[in-house]
């Protein structure tokens, strides 16, 4: 019986965690109480069955594997032939970061939010347009509207020595934020 009740207490625990980090469910470390590195069996125990397993469209991300969960805005992405995800994205409009900021929140108050400390992601900017913004070393703000919403917030290793390099986490994350469902104002 006690084998049964240390998992439930975890589970309990996490479950606990995710509901208090209310206002603050974006980090530099988690969406929703959620890191990056875990398996698929792993976030399975955390959140249940995933609503579905998708594809992309995108050839690029062709061999991504996506758990969306759906009712809670969430996306994790995990590389090819890899178990760990690599990426966590959400378009869930309740989740924000310290200062406010997340999917639904205007480009204006994220960079009014984050001023300088806000940069334009390389993979995401063409022709002088800015589709996605980072901010510190493993959180990305995407907008396919580049001067009207955030649509999705990703969070990704930007730990990873090939992070800046195409092919690199960034590079992917950039990518799978602006492939993902959008955030959507009421």
């Amino acid at each position: 019986m006690r084998w049964i009740a240390i998992p439930m207490a975890f589970a309990l625990m996490v479950v606990a965690t995710i509901a208090a980090a209310g206002t603050s469910a974006i980090t530099q470390e988690s969406i929703g109480g959620l890191r990056i590195g875990l398996t698929a069996r792993a976030y399975t125990k955390l959140l249940g069955k995933p609503a579905y397993q998708q594809p992309f469209s995108d050839p690029a991300l062709s061999t991504w594997k996506r758990l969306v969960y759906a009712k809670r805005g969430l996306s994790i992405h995990f590389p090819p032939k890899k178990s760990r995800s690599a990426v966590i994205t959400t378009w869930n409009s309740s989740y924000k970061t310290a200062a406010g900021v997340g999917p639904c929140a205007t480009i204006t108050e994220l960079k009014l939010a984050y001023g300088s400390r806000l940069k334009p992601s390389k993979f995401n900017t063409q022709h002088g347009v800015v589709y996605a913004y980072t901010l510190g070393k493993n959180l990305i703000f995407a907008s396919n509207s580049p001067h009207s919403i955030v649509e999705v917030v990703g969070l990704y290793n930007g730990s990873d020595p090939n992070v800046e390099q195409p092919g690199g986490t960034l590079a992917y994350a950039g990518g799978i934020a602006l492939t993902e469902r959008a955030c959507r104002r009421s």
